[in-house]
């Protein structure tokens, strides 16, 4: 977790100083867990669920239809469950570091509109959780299942509408999956996830 921090602080404060727009993203994240048991088993009980997504970060054009996008994340990734007997639920909170690239696909000369691709990765790491047995309460962040080192490939589609010279706002459709780097062969757990963000641009020139 200490590693984690220390390489978004030393990328966010490298950005900062050549950076063209600086970003926030705030949206809800769809989340599906797939989880196997070490008897190999999957838990049909478990259901979606929403939770909240933020990021904040920077843009770097580097050709006319192409950008990098550097930010830090935290997504909460939610799920729900139970049966006749027991009813219970997951809340986790995932901070990351996330590198996208934007290929801008359509901008048009009439409307200040433009339609883009995106595609990148995301490293996160727990930082609290909690599940939730009928009435009693367990910290998931000291769980084996939900600790360690998270890698989440990202695809997505977005809109993005250019208010005045230096500000815009975007709103973008993602799809991912997390997966726990050096899992457990015997115990799995990733996320599916569906994002939909709401964001605002603003240019540093």
């Amino acid at each position: 977790m200490k590693q984690l921090l220390s390489i978004i602080l030393i990328v966010f404060s490298l950005s900062f100083s050549s950076a063209q727009e600086a970003y926030l993203n705030i949206g809800r994240n769809f989340t599906t867990y797939d989880y196997t048991n070490l008897q190999g088993e999957q838990n049909s009980n478990i259901e979606s669920s929403s939770g909240t997504s933020y990021e904040i970060g920077f843009s770097f054009p580097i050709a006319e239809k192409l950008s990098i996008d550097t930010g830090i994340t935290l997504d909460q990734y939610n799920a729900t469950g139970g049966n006749y007997v027991n009813s219970y639920s997951w809340n986790t909170n995932y901070l990351g570091l996330q590198g996208m690239a934007k290929y801008t696909i359509l901008n048009t000369e009439k409307f200040p509109l433009a339609i883009y691709l995106n595609g990148g990765i995301n490293l996160n790491h727990i930082i609290s959780g909690e599940q939730k047995i009928n009435k009693q309460s367990y910290d998931l962040s000291k769980q084996d299942e939900f600790k360690g080192l998270y890698l989440r490939p990202i695809a997505g589609l977005g809109l993005q509408y250019f208010l005045i010279n230096n500000v815009s706002i975007s709103l973008t459709y993602n799809i991912s999956k997390n997966f726990r780097l050096l899992r457990n062969a015997d115990e799995q757990l990733d996320f599916t996830n569906h994002q939909l963000q709401f964001g605002v641009l603003m240019s540093l020139n």
